[in-house]
């Protein structure tokens, strides 16, 4: 009877499994697949997980393995995505990396560094397809790009590194990143290139050829500031521009010179030769 009792007792009462549970993470797709850590349960010889939800759809059932891949590839870019991952409350799985469903606010300059023949950036969380980077260099007439680049597109850090050639003195420069239609700015950076100020010669008076002392980028502007030549090189024909006064712009200082009208000298008359003149 004893024996019976006990039977009853231990057979007759409830069996409860560990309660469900869940975790949710939100936000856009941007090229990136999730992964989930999936722990095992010796106790109960099974894996964490029970299922997986995106959008509400059961898209991974009692996977039994330890690292879950979702798989987010059938959605476009910033599209919104939540997934749900539920779960045994004996465990809790771990998402491995939520950051990819940020949004494109998390992009950010990391880094950004100027030596003698280049300019390198860091940056992380760019958003994939059209990105673009923009150099620019602060001149006389406002900022002028130097170089487009167009961005790697992945979410984890990348690096970039181009060649550039300075001013004598101070440079300075910023980088723009743009993204459909919208743009982050970088702080100002500067950058001092300890060598000779260029000159140029003739200095005042130039009749067809201005040489520089190196190469560079070179402006020419007449008085009301309308730009009549521009280009880069050691050497500028001045051939093209009428008469008259002008500024010469190289590495943000400005110069003036004339080009003056040449002189036209009249050959003496030849005098005839009274030996050969009819009588």
């Amino acid at each position: 009877m004893r024996q019976l009792l006990l039977y009853c007792l231990f057979t007759c009462l409830p069996f409860t499994l560990p309660a469900q549970h869940e975790i949710a993470i939100e936000g856009v797709y941007r090229g990136k697949d999730v992964f989930v850590q999936n722990p095992y349960l010796n106790v109960e010889g099974a894996f964490c997980i029970t299922g997986i939800k995106v959008n509400n759809q059961l898209v991974i059932e009692e996977p039994a393995t330890s690292a879950v891949k979702i798989d987010l590839s059938g959605f476009a870019v910033n599209d919104p995505v939540t997934i749900i991952v539920q779960h045994s409350g004996a465990c809790e799985p771990r998402v491995l990396n939520p950051e990819v469903l940020q949004p494109g606010s998390s992009f950010k300059i990391l880094q950004i560094s100027v030596d003698d023949a280049s300019v390198s950036w860091v940056t992380t969380g760019e958003m994939p397809g059209d990105g673009q980077y923009l150099l620019q260099k602060l001149k006389l007439d406002g900022w002028q790009t130097l170089v487009q680049v167009p961005g790697k597109g992945n979410l984890d850090n990348n690096q970039y590194s181009i060649g550039i050639e300075h001013y004598a003195g101070d440079n300075r420069f910023r980088l723009i990143y743009r993204y459909q239609g919208e743009e982050q700015v970088s702080d100002e950076f500067e950058f001092y290139a300890d060598m000779e100020p260029i000159s140029y010669y003739p200095e005042n008076t130039v009749y067809d050829l201005i040489s520089l002392s190196r190469p560079t980028d070179w402006v020419i502007k007449n008085y009301d500031g309308e730009v009549l030549l521009s280009g880069y090189g050691q050497d500028i024909n001045v051939e093209p521009l009428p008469y008259g006064e002008f500024t010469l712009i190289l590495e943000n200082n400005e110069y003036v010179f004339f080009r003056p009208k040449p002189e036209i000298i009249d050959r003496p008359k030849k005098k005839k030769d009274k030996k050969n003149e009819p009588r």
